[in-house]
């Protein structure tokens, strides 16, 4: 080869080696971003899976991205090499481009690594910030976005209107994923008893929690508790046919795991004749001498009777065959408001309370620390 030849190969392939050397191999092959993206019209188009590097400077600064997804499932994003100083945080986004404001937040601002639900194919926009805005730094960090295909069956489901519907007696496998998932369910009763919700296989760190309500789109508010937030296993008193909602998530919402659990919804026929008496307006009437059989049942469970002492100043109350309960009891009497008014201390059972002859109180029995519940019904005796 002649040598001016040679003179030309050396300079080409010395100056591929720079080129190739400068756009990243020397750092792990991972490309950089491009200044200026500090609004999200200015984010860089980043590649799935690929690790990029960031720089946090000057201090309030503020770096765009963006990606093309193709289908419904979660965008996560991480963070390493992250100097001593710095605390990231990332907001994700859509970009309105003929809106008053361009950036419509869907998420922000959370602690890097994080996740965010992907309801459908579209561009997704993401910002990456030091948490309070006052720090900086020169040193690269490495930012990776992946992206994870759903696999939550029940998704979309963040809302009543969205809410899975499910079979008594049919397990699903629902993912609290990512931070601050919720996470909706709806089934159909058709007769008075209790909705039993259960769990098992849940990932470490996950504590499931939930609540039950009603829904109606005309109604103000459209979300109506019939029973407060409660840990698995759990269930609810319901009297009347109808669908009944549950609500999902993990007790603090600051916990997520990508590993699905097992979740069953079932019904259990009523099993205390004396229900509905959940309040004193339902009370049913009994009399000195009766024996009732009921259950407390499920946790938190309050049974009211209307009780009219006729004659005696003593009354007793006993109970036998109840296990995994403290039964206690309270009388009250109906004062002018049309309210109660306390009328004797708490007693577990059995109790022995003073009354007032040719007087009407309403008993109410109840596990004395209202933190337990049984399934299985006691007998209950008044003399």
């Amino acid at each position: 080869m002649p040598k001016q030849n040679r003179s030309i190969l050396f300079f080409l392939v010395f100056i591929l080696t720079v080129a190739i050397f400068t756009s990243g191999c020397g750092s792990g092959g991972a490309s950089k971003e491009k200044e200026p993206n500090n609004t999200i019209d200015q984010a860089n188009e980043i590649t799935l899976g690929k690790p990029f590097e960031i720089k946090i400077s000057p201090a309030k600064d503020i770096d765009w991205f963006k990606v093309d997804l193709t289908e419904q499932g979660y965008l996560k994003v991480q963070a390493s090499q992250i100097p001593a100083g710095l605390k990231l945080e990332v907001g994700y986004a859509l970009f309105q481009e003929w809106e008053g404001s361009k950036v419509k937040w869907l998420k922000k601002w959370r602690k890097l690594p994080d996740a965010i639900f992907i309801p459908e194919a579209g561009t997704y926009y993401f910002a990456i910030i030091d948490d309070y805005n006052d720090k900086e730094s020169n040193d690269p960090i490495q930012i990776k976005a992946d992206f994870i295909t759903e696999y939550d069956a029940g998704e979309p489901n963040n809302n009543p209107e969205t809410a899975t519907t499910i079979e008594f007696g049919t397990a699903v496998e629902p993912l609290i994923f990512p931070t601050g998932d919720i996470d909706w369910y709806k089934v159909n009763v058709t007769k008075q008893g209790y909705i039993l919700v259960k769990s098992k296989d849940v990932p470490q760190g996950i504590t499931p929690e939930i609540y039950y309500a009603k829904y109606d789109e005309w109604a103000n508010p459209k979300i109506q508790k019939i029973r407060d937030w409660h840990k698995l296993p759990d269930a609810c008193a319901v009297t009347e046919p109808g669908e009944y909602y549950i609500h999902l998530h993990d007790d603090y919402n600051d916990k997520s795991s990508e590993t699905p659990f097992s979740f069953l919804i079932d019904f259990l026929d009523e099993i205390d004749i004396n229900e509905p008496n959940n309040d004193f307006k339902i009370a049913k009437s009994v009399s000195r001498g009766d024996t009732l059989k009921l259950a407390i049942f499920p946790q938190g469970d309050n049974d009211y009777y209307k009780l009219k002492i006729e004659a005696g100043n003593k009354i007793k109350f006993m109970a036998k065959d109840y296990t995994g309960i403290v039964p206690e009891i309270r009388l009250y009497t109906l004062n002018e408001n049309g309210n109660l008014d306390v009328a004797s201390n708490w007693k577990r059972l059995p109790a022995e309370i003073d009354v007032i002859p040719e007087t009407e109180y309403y008993l109410l029995i109840h596990d004395d620390y209202n933190d337990k519940g049984s399934q299985q019904i006691f007998e209950f005796r008044i003399e």
